[in-house]
């Protein structure tokens, strides 16, 4: 499957659940070498076009990515929010370290919208 446009490629309804969710509630707290840390996505992919088209990122993270992952947005440091089509799994990768293995932040989709919270800048 090419993953450049023009596509076929449906989304599933978690998807579009995920994205709403995500615009409302951008942060989620993940574990880096045994240190909690708080990431705010500042940046989201969406399947359309223009700078933020999610297919156009698929295609540019093509070789550093597995054929079966999606990414989803970044956060300031352009670290990358990944969901794994075929799996089901959501990931995230330090830019820090892209030879590492993407460390799971939730096992699907849906459990990872439930995960999602909000904190404003100065609290």
């Amino acid at each position: 499957m090419s993953w450049a446009r023009p596509y076929t490629l449906e989304l599933p309804p978690v998807f579009y659940k995920w994205l709403e969710r995500a615009r409302r509630y951008p942060m989620f707290d993940i574990v880096r070498e045994g240190t909690l840390c708080s990431v705010r996505l500042l940046y989201l992919l969406e399947p359309q076009g223009g700078p933020r088209d999610i297919f156009l990122h698929k295609q540019r993270l093509g070789v550093n990515l597995p054929p079966s992952y999606l990414p989803l947005g970044y956060d300031a440091f352009w670290n990358i929010l990944v969901w794994d089509v075929a799996e089901g799994g959501v990931y995230f990768q330090w830019r820090s370290r892209p030879s590492s293995s993407p460390l799971l932040v939730a096992p699907s989709l849906e459990s990872f919208c439930d995960q999602l919270y909000y904190r404003p800048w100065n609290a």
